[in-house]
């Protein structure tokens, strides 16, 4: 992940939006909880309710994707 979109996420994340990301090296997803800006680190919820902390060049964001109308 760039440092854009880690200040994109982590501004989501402190809005009270879901801002989800993936640490492709360990096969892990989850929900931003908080961000460390002194180290560029995330601090996320993983589906089975652990924490990790991630530096940000070793995440992927993970985008909605959106949908058309319901037919």
């Amino acid at each position: 992940m760039n440092k854009d979109r880690y200040n994109y996420v982590c501004m989501e994340a402190e809005a009270g939006r879901d801002a989800f990301v993936s640490h492709p090296a360990s096969r892990e997803e989850g929900i931003v909880t908080q961000c460390v800006t002194d180290t560029r680190h995330l601090v996320v919820k993983t589906p089975t309710g652990e924490r990790r902390c991630w530096d940000f060049h070793e995440c992927e964001e993970l985008r909605h994707k959106k949908s058309g109308p319901m037919l």
